[in-house]
């Protein structure tokens, strides 16, 4: 099959060698993408290095596009570490498989997200507790998978 007209949901079997191929492919390119962004950015804007401007719109608009800059950074950067940890399970032969549950995560969802390491049930679990924690369950989880 080529890897162009190959479609992973038409797949019957589950993480066949061709579907693992695919993934592996999509999630290289993103992380390539990812790290082309990073180029143009090669460290966060700090709001403390800019020099104090006299009138208070400029100094909040510097903070404002500070603190976006920042966010997106930190986005990007936890993307590419959740790329290269799906990266590893995927040389590990688990990719595919929730790492809560041991369940498929689905064709569906690893399309969406192929990077995800969780089946849908554990990510809602998962976002239920986050609601109560004061931090972030992928910490938890890269802490304990990486």
């Amino acid at each position: 099959m080529s890897q162009k007209k190959y479609n992973p949901l038409n797949d019957p079997v589950y993480m066949s060698p061709q579907m693992k191929q695919f993934f592996k492919k999509k999630l290289q390119e993103e992380l390539e993408r990812l790290n082309t962004i990073d180029s143009f950015y090669p460290f966060p804007i700090d709001f403390e290095e800019h020099q104090p401007q006299a009138d208070p719109i400029d100094q909040s608009t510097i903070e404002n596009l500070c603190q976006t800059h920042r966010a997106f950074y930190e986005h990007e950067k936890l993307l590419c570490r959740q790329i290269e940890l799906a990266l590893r399970r995927l040389a590990s032969g688990n990719y595919g498989y929730c790492v809560v549950t041991g369940e498929p995560i689905g064709v569906q969802r690893l399309m969406a997200a192929p990077y995800t390491p969780y089946c849908l049930d554990a990510q809602e679990n998962q976002e239920k507790l986050k609601r109560f924690s004061p931090l972030p369950s992928i910490i938890t989880y890269q802490q304990q998978y990486a």
